[in-house]
């Protein structure tokens, strides 16, 4: 009798382990990997604001984590402790245990088994909270919350991975740089609600080119941006598609309907090429489209920016409300954005 009960203690003990084993082992596997998404990411806009809360948001998760393995390990080594002490007890003395004896240790080993047990499935119900808030921030992390899209912190990730895929493969592919034309002036005659409304409907066209294999974003404020595996005149043809259909979109916000035009700059990674030549020549491109009068598409063949098709006639400016001492027409706009994108140019380059 007494052998048994000490082989069915010695087999509860090791039973118990394997599953320590397996519940700390699975919890590092899925620490290992949101961490492993959190630490990814090669390329992210200077947002510090952002990185620091993301930082904590993580810290928080792994300070959790270690509290709750803490935790768990401190009830198995109490477990440990009293089935060994019951088992010992009955051991010292072997042939005076009555059947009583034998009968109270495995009801309190069961009863230590049934408490940690439910420790145990306590632990992995909090580890199963705290992976998924965890994993459901780095999601919202990458991704634009009024228009649903991949934000620009996501969008630089995929931009990597078709660099590397390209300095490795030689696979070629295409940036492409979208800018709603005259979108402030959207805001100042319709309101900020009716531009929000005008970006979301844009985001859903995208969103349909995106179903084709084709990565989008929203690169900041009217700016999207596009990564098609595609030759530059095929990717030019696909955005002059989109523009069409957003040329054809009347998007009504509060009983008024607004034409929506998109201006786009196209270009291809070329030999010995950086990401950020990449970038800027999909911004000339785009400045080009903006400067030759809007809703066009231009793409840079890497000496020139051209026009692709036959460019439809010039996009009038929105009409917004006169403003006292107003002095900005649209090409002083468009000369003061210039000015900012190529400041912002020279600062990449000194970086």
């Amino acid at each position: 009798m007494f052998s048994l009960l000490l082989f069915l203690a010695e087999t509860s003990i090791n039973t118990v382990t394997f599953l320590l084993g397996l519940a700390i082992g699975t919890s590092l596997l899925l620490v290992g990997l949101g961490l492993g998404l959190f630490l990814g990411k090669k390329m992210s806009p200077p947002v510090v604001l952002e990185d620091s809360m993301e930082r904590e948001q993580v810290m928080r998760f792994v300070r959790n984590f270690a509290t709750w393995q803490s935790d768990f390990a401190g009830d198995f080594s109490k477990y440990q402790t009293q089935v060994r002490s019951l088992t010992q007890q009955v051991a010292a003395n072997p042939e005076k245990a009555s059947v009583n004896d034998v009968q109270m240790l495995l009801q309190r080993i069961t009863e230590a088994n049934q408490v940690l047990q439910a420790r145990l499935e306590s632990a992995e119900v909090k580890l199963e909270t705290q992976t998924k808030e965890l994993a459901s921030y780095l999601t919202e992390a990458r991704t634009d919350g009024l228009t649903g899209l991949p934000n620009r912190r996501s969008f630089d990730q995929k931009l990597d991975e078709r660099y590397a895929r390209w300095v490795s493969h030689k696979k070629p592919f295409c940036l492409v740089l979208m800018d709603i034309d005259f979108f402030k002036k959207i805001n100042d005659t319709h309101g900020h609600p009716a531009g929000d409304t005008v970006l979301r409907e844009v985001a859903n066209q995208l969103r349909m080119f995106s179903e084709k294999g084709v990565e989008v974003a929203r690169y900041g404020g009217e700016e999207f941006a596009a990564l098609l595996d595609l030759s530059l005149e095929q990717s030019a043809k696909i955005v002059d598609q989109l523009r069409q259909t957003i040329q054809g979109l009347k998007i009504e916000a509060d009983g008024v309907k607004i034409p929506v035009t998109l201006s786009s700059g196209v270009s291809v990674i070329l030999p010995e090429e950086r990401i950020g030549k990449l970038v800027r020549r999909s911004d000339e491109s785009l400045y080009s489209a903006k400067s030759a009068g809007r809703n066009r598409v231009y793409y840079h063949d890497g000496k020139l920016c051209r026009p692709f098709g036959n460019p439809p006639p010039a996009v009038p400016a929105v009409t917004a409300p006169t403003q006292p001492n107003a002095i900005n027409t649209p090409v002083n706009d468009l000369q003061q954005r210039l000015k900012e994108r190529l400041d912002r140019f020279a600062a990449d380059e000194i970086v």
